[in-house]
């Protein structure tokens, strides 16, 4: 007489999670990256990694898949797979592989050109995968993907924040060609340096081409803003 052994069936959902522009890193489940946000450069070098830690148990079967990201922080943004390795300009390596348990692995992005005129955009999603695991039962998983945001810059990065006031709202426009964040707002009566001011509790990614408008909660006449590239963060004014 011979046992037979079932192999587990499992519904795999998977949740991919995309971390707001201020997160640095992420966990779920039993995947850890260090870092959510990448940067690539002018005239450094085009090699960036992520590393990924696997904090459960079992091994992490991980699989990452590159998306272009076309008209971005747009109402009609796409994010479109990249698979064609004559399209491909940012590349993921090693694109499968197994993370033992407690252990790391880093996957490295290389970026295979540098843009002309306008930043490009990609999110990269490290999804983890079911392995062939043998189970006597049936079994449910549920599996959290993440995906990191990268930036390559172009050749002259540049950004430039205009914004124009309309009632109790202010429109923020950048006319450059990188991506900046807008954040630690106040609206101030003045600009004297003991003028009252009143926070600002919107903040938001402000990509090359486009606008973002926020309630001013005040009725001060100046509006400042720190304005952070990815490196440095520099503050704005802004009279009404």
């Amino acid at each position: 007489m011979h046992s037979t052994t079932r192999k587990r069936i499992v519904g795999a959902f998977i949740l991919a999670l995309s971390l707001p522009f201020w997160s640095q890193s992420a966990s779920a489940n039993n995947m850890l990256l260090d870092r959510m946000i990448v940067y690539f450069e002018p005239g450094k070098a085009p090699r960036q990694d992520i590393r990924v830690s696997n904090i459960s148990t079992e091994n992490l079967f991980l699989q990452t898949e590159v998306y272009e990201v076309k008209n971005p922080g747009a109402e009609n943004e796409e994010r479109i797979r990249v698979m064609n390795p004559d399209e491909m300009k940012l590349l993921t390596t090693p694109q499968k592989s197994i993370v033992k348990p407690q252990g790391q692995r880093t996957v490295r992005l290389v970026s295979l050109e540098t843009p002309k005129d306008k930043e490009a955009v990609y999110r990269v999603t490290f999804r983890p995968v079911t392995g062939d695991i043998e189970s006597t039962q049936n079994a449910i998983q549920l599996l959290v993907a993440y995906q990191a945001l990268i930036f390559v810059r172009p050749e002259n990065p540049v950004y430039n924040v205009i914004a124009k006031h309309d009632k109790n709202k202010m429109t923020f426009t950048n006319t450059g060609n990188s991506n900046v964040i807008l954040r630690n707002g106040e609206q101030c009566m003045d600009n004297a340096q003991d003028a009252e001011c009143v926070e600002i509790t919107s903040s938001g990614r402000l990509y090359a081409g486009q606008s973002l408008t926020f309630d001013l909660p005040g009725k001060g006449k100046l509006v400042k803003f720190g304005v952070y590239d990815g490196t440095k963060e520099e503050l704005k004014e802004f009279n009404l």
